[in-house]
């Protein structure tokens, strides 16, 4: 007769450090009596340590949690009513797990939410406004249009995964539709005739000309110390449309 998986057992949260002691030894306990959930545990263990190295330790901010988790039950339920009905849906993307049975799949799925939360707050937290970027300050510059009537200004902090740059800027002109501006990292010896820079990314001022966006980039400040900013049209064409309209000093 085939063993049942003791019932109402946290694996997720035992795997993730999360259970008041009690409750974790009731768990071992579990664990010592059945083979069956050992075996599932050591899986979920595989995830849990390729989730713990995916971002550092954050502070999860308030409600993310729960946000995260409804996120979850809702795509879980539009799954099963898709699925009952047969109606055939465009392509979305999906964690894809290991060939576990159905209630392993959903533990790992809930133990992979959970992990990646700390990953996941940093994005939160930029959009929500709830904290400020995380990770030690590299470089701070102020940068200036040639004529210097207009100012921007941008940070570059390190964290864990690479840098997180933040630029703001009050009164860049709007430009014409499908044109965009560009913020770089420029190295010495950069010019016109043999570029040295990399790009930090592309952004769009609101409608009053204001321009708050933060950036993910993989790019040393020390070898790149310069920041500039570029007008360039939508032509696909990757290389920097000079000159600088916002440059740093050195």
């Amino acid at each position: 007769m085939p063993e049942h998986r003791p019932p109402n057992v946290d694996l997720g949260g035992y795997l993730l450090g999360k259970l008041e002691p009690g409750e974790r030894a009731r768990v071992e306990q579990e664990l010592a009596a059945s083979p069956q959930l050992s075996a599932e545990a050591a899986e979920l263990r595989a995830v849990v340590e390729l989730m713990e190295r995916a971002a550092p330790a954050y502070v999860v901010p308030a409600g993310l949690e729960a946000r995260t988790f409804r996120a979850l039950e809702r795509a879980i339920g539009e799954e099963k009513t898709d699925r009952e009905a047969r109606v055939k849906a465009p392509r979305r993307l999906k964690i894809r797990l290991p060939q576990l049975n159905v209630p392993l799949r959903r533990t790992a799925m809930a133990v992979a939410v959970t992990a990646l939360l700390g990953g996941a707050a940093l994005a939160g937290s930029l959009l929500n406004g709830e904290e400020g970027p995380p990770g030690s300050l590299e470089l701070q510059a102020s940068l200036t249009t040639p004529d210097g009537k207009r100012q921007a200004s941008a940070a570059v902090r390190e964290t864990g995964i690479g840098r997180v740059v933040s630029f703001d800027s009050r009164d860049l002109p709007i430009l014409p539709k499908g044109e965009y501006y560009e913020l770089w990292f420029v190295g010495p010896g950069d010019s016109p005739a043999s570029p040295n820079r990399i790009s930090a990314g592309t952004f769009h001022p609101d409608p009053e000309g204001r321009s708050e966006v933060t950036f993910a980039a993989a790019v040393d400040p020390k070898k790149y110390p310069t920041l500039a900013v570029t007008e360039e049209p939508g032509d696909g064409d990757p290389a920097p449309t000079l000159p600088d309209v916002l440059r740093s000093a050195r």
